[in-house]
Formats: C-alpha cells, sequence, structure tokens
C-alpha cells in the first residue's frame, strides 16, 4: 500500500481500533484497502466476532478450539441471522391523515427471573409486542398452562448452555420465533414441548441433532437451512408426525433426515444431499411419505430401510450416492414407486438380507453397479421398471445361503440407531394395519420390467431359493440376456422378451433347475439357450435368428425340449455336445443359412431322444413362414404385467409376428436358407 508509505503491517495496527461501520467503509475506497480490510481476519475480525454478547464461538459447542475458516464470513453469518431481531417492528396502523406523525417503536428488552421486571416466561409474553426480546435468567422455569406464541418475538437464555431450563409446552401461532441457549423439558400436563412452525432458520453445528420430534410431535418444518448438525438433521420418533418440506438438509455428520420408532411424517420436495450416512434412514416400523425429494451426493444410500421401517417412496431424484441409492433390509417393507435412481457410484436399488417391499415402476439408469441387487430369501417384489445402462447386472439375485457375510459393490449394514434401549419398546408399539399397497409373497418375483443395456447380463441369478421371471423386456444387454449360475430350487422364466444380446439369450450353469416357457428369444449375437443344468425344461418358446445353436446342450446336461419354434442364422437348430441327456419332442425346426444340417449329437449318444419333430424347409425364395397358431411369443395378454413393460412387450411381439424364410434349394442341398425378423 502506498497511502502515507506506511508499510501493511503498520496499516493493520491502525485499522485494529476501528469499529464494524467504519471498516466497511474503509473496504469501499478501493481495491487494495478493501483486501487490507480483508487480511484482518484473524486479528479484527476474530475480536469483533468473539465480542459480541449474542454471538458464541463458530464451533461451539462441538471443537470451541478449533479455528473456523474465516473469522470474517462467521461473523457476517452470525449479522444476517440476526438482522431480522434488530430491525423495529413494522410501524403502527394509523390513518391517512396522520401518514407524517408515524414514529417507529424501539425493540424492548423483556426481563425474567428473581429480581427482574417479570416472574414468569408467560407473564412476559402478554406483555411482548413484534420482535420483542425477552431474556431468561438463570434458573428453571416451570410454565402452569401452555404457552401460545402470538407474535414474533425472540428468547434467549442468559449465561451458559444448561443454566436456564423451561418446563413448558409451546404452541407457535406466528410466522416465525428466535430461540437461543434453553433447554426444553416437558411440562407436568403434556408430553408435547413444541408445536415445530420452523420457516427459513438456519439450523447449524447442533450437538446432537438440528431438529428432534418425539411424543407425537407434530408441525410445519419448512425452508430451513439444516446442516453440519452432529447427529441426524431431523429426527421424527414415537409418533410423530410432522410436515418436513422444501428444507435444504446437507452436510450432516451422520443421516439427513431419520424416522423411527412409529414416527410418520410428509417429506417433501427437500434437497437432501452430502451427509456422512442415509439422506433418509427408515427403521423401527418408521413409515413416512417421501415424495418428491432430490437426495444426491451422499457418502452412504440415498435411502436405507432396516429394522422393520416402511414407508411410501415415490417420485424422488436419487442420483450419485456412494453406496445403493435406495439399501432395504433386515425387515425393512417400503414401497418404492416411480422414484429416478441414478449415477450412483454403487448399486441402485439394494434389497439385502431380510428385506422385502414393493419396487414398481422406477427407472434406476446409469449406476457403476448393478441396477437392481437382491436376495432372493427376501421376497422382494421387481415390478414393471426400466433398468438401464448400469455398469454391471441389470438386475442380480443372490441367495441368503451363500454364507457370504460380505456383500459386493458395498453392501455393507447402515448404522445402528437406538435410544436407551428403545428398540424394545418400539417392537411392542407395532401399530398392526393392513396395507393395500403391499400383496404377499412366497417367492421372490421379478416381472414386467425392462431391462436393457446394462454392461453385463441383463439379469444373473446365483441363488438357492426359487425365483420367478415372468412378463420382462430383456434387450442389448452387454454380455447374456439371462445367465443361471446357480439355483437350488426352481427357476422359473415365463413370457418375458429376450433379443439383442451381445453373448447367448440364455445360460444355465451346471447343476441348476430352471424351466423356460412361453420365452421369446431374438436375435441374440450367441446361442438361443445354452445349458448345462441337470434339470432344465424348454417349453413352448419361440428361439428364432440368434447368431449360434438356436439351442445347445453340453455334456451332463439333462434337459427337455417340448414343442418350441427353433431356429438358427448360422448354425444349428440344436446342437448336442458329448453325452447329454436329452428329450427332444414335438418341435418345429428348420435350417439357417450356413450349410450346416438343422440338428447335431453324437451318433451313439443313446440318451438323446427324438420323437415327433417338424424339419421345416421352404423351397421358394417367395415363400414366407408366419409364426401363427400361436402368434410370436411371449403372448402377454393374459399375463401380470405393468405399464413400463407393456408398450416394449407389446413392440417386440409385433416385431417377431412375421418371420420371413427366402430359400435357395431344396433340403439336402449345400445352398442356404435365410430367415430374417421383419
Amino acid at each position: 500500500m502506498e497511502a502515507g508509505g506506511l508499510p501493511l503491517e503498520l496499516w493493520r495496527m491502525i485499522l485494529a481500533y476501528l469499529h464494524l461501520p467504519d471498516l466497511g467503509r474503509c473496504s469501499l475506497v478501493c481495491r487494495a484497502w478493501y483486501e487490507l480490510i480483508l487480511s484482518l481476519d484473524s486479528t479484527r475480525w476474530r475480536q469483533l466476532c468473539l465480542g459480541c454478547t449474542e454471538c458464541r464461538h463458530p464451533n461451539w459447542p462441538n471443537q470451541p478450539d478449533v479455528e473456523p475458516e474465516s473469522w470474517r464470513e462467521a461473523f457476517k453469518q452470525h449479522y444476517l441471522a440476526s438482522k431480522t431481531w434488530t430491525k423495529n417492528a413494522l410501524d403502527l396502523e394509523s390513518s391517512v391523515c396522520f401518514s407524517l406523525f408515524r414514529r417507529r417503536r424501539e425493540r424492548r428488552t423483556l426481563s425474567v427471573g428473581p429480581g427482574h421486571e417479570f416472574d414468569s416466561l408467560g407473564s412476559a409474553l402478554a406483555m411482548a409486542s413484534l420482535y420483542d426480546r425477552i431474556v431468561l435468567f438463570p434458573g428453571v422455569y416451570e410454565e402452569q398452562g401452555e404457552i401460545i406464541l402470538k407474535v414474533p418475538v425472540e428468547i434467549v437464555g442468559h449465561g451458559k448452555l444448561g443454566e436456564v431450563a423451561l418446563l413448558a409446552s409451546i404452541d407457535q401461532h406466528c410466522s416465525t420465533t428466535r430461540l437461543c441457549n434453553l433447554i426444553f423439558m416437558p411440562a407436568w400436563f403434556s408430553p408435547i414441548m413444541y408445536k415445530i412452525v420452523m420457516l427459513r432458520n438456519d439450523i447449524y453445528r447442533c450437538r446432537a441433532s438440528g431438529i428432534f420430534l418425539r411424543l407425537e410431535g407434530g408441525g410445519l418444518i419448512a425452508g430451513n437451512n439444516i446442516y453440519h448438525n452432529a447427529e441426524a438433521g431431523v429426527d421424527i420418533r414415537k409418533k410423530s408426525n410432522p410436515l418436513i418440506l422444501c428444507n435444504q438438509i446437507h452436510h450432516g455428520l451422520r443421516s439427513g433426515i431419520v424416522v423411527l420408532g412409529n414416527g410418520k411424517g410428509v417429506i417433501r420436495n427437500n434437497q437432501i444431499f452430502s451427509n456422512k450416512e442415509a439422506g433418509i434412514y427408515i427403521l423401527y416400523h418408521g413409515n413416512p411419505i417421501v415424495s418428491g425429494n432430490h437426495i444426491f451426493k451422499g457418502r452412504a444410500a440415498g435411502i436405507a430401510v432396516n429394522e422393520n421401517g416402511k414407508g411410501l417412496i415415490t417420485e424422488n431424484v436419487i442420483r450419485e450416492n456412494q453406496w445403493g441409492g435406495v439399501d432395504i433390509r433386515r425387515g425393512g417393507i417400503p414401497v418404492l414407486r416411480s422414484n429416478l435412481i441414478c449415477f450412483g457410484y454403487s448399486d441402485g436399488v439394494v434389497v439385502g438380507d431380510e428385506g422385502k417391499g414393493l419396487i414398481e415402476g422406477n427407472t434406476i439408469y446409469a449406476n457403476k453397479g448393478c441396477g437392481v441387487w437382491m436376495m432372493s430369501s427376501s421376497l422382494p417384489h421387481v415390478t414393471s421398471n426400466h433398468v438401464s445402462y448400469n455398469g454391471l447386472y441389470g438386475v442380480a439375485v443372490f441367495s441368503q445361503k451363500d454364507g457370504s457375510s460380505e456383500f459386493p459393490g458395498g453392501h455393507g449394514a447402515q448404522e445402528n440407531f437406538s435410544e436407551d434401549g428403545d428398540a424394545i419398546l418400539w417392537e411392542t408399539e407395532l401399530e398392526k394395519e393392513d396395507d393395500p399397497l403391499r400383496r404377499p409373497l412366497t417367492i421372490a418375483l421379478v416381472e414386467s420390467n425392462s431391462i436393457n443395456h446394462n454392461g453385463a447380463s441383463g439379469l444373473y441369478v446365483q441363488s438357492s431359493e426359487a425365483l420367478q421371471v415372468i412378463t420382462n423386456v430383456i434387450h442389448a444387454n452387454g454380455d447374456r440376456g439371462i445367465t443361471v449360475a446357480q439355483s437350488g430350487q426352481l427357476t422359473r422364466v415365463a413370457n418375458n422378451s429376450i433379443s439383442c444380446n451381445r453373448q447367448s439369450g440364455v445360460k444355465v450353469e451346471a447343476q441348476c433347475k430352471v424351466e423356460l416357457r412361453g420365452n421369446g428369444i431374438y436375435d441374440n449375437r450367441g446361442h438361443g439357450i445354452i445349458t448345462k443344468g441337470d434339470s432344465t425344461v424348454v417349453v413352448e418358446n419361440d428361439i428364432i435368428g440368434n447368431r449360434g445353436s438356436g439351442l445347445q446342450l453340453l455334456p451332463r446336461s439333462d434337459t427337455k425340449v417340448l414343442k418350441n419354434r427353433i431356429h438358427s442364422f448360422r448354425a444349428y437348430g440344436i446342437a448336442v455336445r458329448g453325452r447329454a441327456k436329452a428329450l427332444v419332442q414335438e418341435n418345429i425346426i428348420f435350417q439357417g443359412k450356413s450349410n450346416k444340417t438343422i440338428f447335431q449329437q453324437i451318433s451313439n449318444n443313446r440318451e438323446c431322444i427324438m420323437q415327433n419333430n417338424k424339419f421345416l424347409v421352404l423351397k421358394k425364395k417367395s415363400d414366407t413362414w408366419r409364426l401363427v397358431n400361436p402368434p410370436a411369443r411371449p403372448h402377454l395378454e393374459n399375463s401380470l404385467r405393468g405399464p413400463s413393460a407393456a408398450h416394449s412387450g407389446q413392440k417386440v411381439t409385433a416385431m417377431a409376428t412375421r418371420i420371413t424364410a427366402r430359400v435357395e434349394g431344396g433340403y439336402h442341398s449345400n445352398r442356404s436358407i435365410f430367415c430374417t425378423i421383419l
């Protein structure tokens, strides 16, 4: 700085004697002076912040020894938060003729305590006007009746935190209230301490939760900025039922919102982000309505439902979370409907050990792990979802009995919540109610989903329990359409459209029990079906236009192939490799484009039985062969199906309705037959 030729250190010493208004004026002189004023952060701005009687250390009470990033910024935030309360009340109503003589009323301070102006909070409130300040001096104040806040006031405890305790039930009727340095305790006549209208507040750096509701607490919590709290931003428990609306809840050291102990509430249109644990955590029979929220960039799951938690979770955007977008386990049974779950760093939806629930109509898109990762023993119902462009499997089904306590992709347990052993009490307080949104299942069910363009198989099964896979559209995935790697009990795959996948349409590994019935398996780049299973039933499928064999039976497999329509472009209709056991009966099989025969097997394999099959060869190029009686599979008209899969299924069926075969030569000639799907 050149002014007066003084060095910067000397200027800082001089400016350290200025008051706040003078610092502001100096900062407006020029850029050099502005930067000089900013450089006083650790000296004058620190003195101003700590010297204010209404302003505590920015990191109090958690880390009072830790310096803030900027003392000036901390002082600024306190100033802005106090601005409303330092203003005078609105001008009093008066007639037009007296408008020139209006005067603004000064804000008053009312003192409560022994030897002061008022003996109780209630008596002070009776005399308070708009934006007055009520100071409670050290002591315990027990109110004998409900206190109603009719006008905006500031209620402040004098002294250290804990020296002023208020035993009261407060009902807020005004638009805003400021409470500071108080300990709240329930009054003798009511368990409700505060009725939480909380509008446009900054709630931050609390030692516990930012907002804590219990004992049937309610109210409106809207437009608040809730951040950097040691526990949950909002904690709802013990049958509390608030409306949480349009808040920003972020950078908490635990979850954004916790609902437990039969807590309810409506959580709507909030932005919940960058919390250390789940954005919303529902457990111990918590049952909120979660709708229209934006939940993103959390360090754990976007929404976690554990320990018998419920909830209707609908039309939320859940993105870019470190763990699953939604994590359901240990008795959690939510309804997850019409959400966008995308760009997560793990899986879209995780249904872990003993998790249940209805997962319906969601768009699960571009997550780095699986679209849906679930345990078949948990009996989830996954229906009518769009599962696409995820990094691994579209839907992965694993078994509880595989002996693994470590789950891939960060499928660990969430944090445990308890309050002095209240979990046992909450279990006994379970509200018994019939929920029409949840239908009981005895077998895990994956139905009517569109599963496409995922990085690995569309559906991957490695399970010891039964599973039903029906009326899905599984299309253009990066590996196989369906892979059954383990299936101790029956996996039933029925009425699905499986097309254009990079490898085989369906692969069944050894020692698996699988039934494939009524599927349309079209135009996959590998085989239509390849099986090593010792109990595989392939009945009434259309296996058409695949690049490899229509059906390939590997050594030691045991397969029944009944009433299918089978065709391959370049390979065999059916290829039997090695000592495979098979019954091939009443199928329609026709030759593909290559010179290979329709059927291939080892000549001395007596365990492969062929009965009543029809081998189709068309002799003229103009001849066509249509899939009629029955029409092209899958047949969705009489099946359970959801809105998302119905349109896609009808489209695939329409594409496959007409099969045209162009023939060059006869059945035994070396010329080719070409079949295409129009």
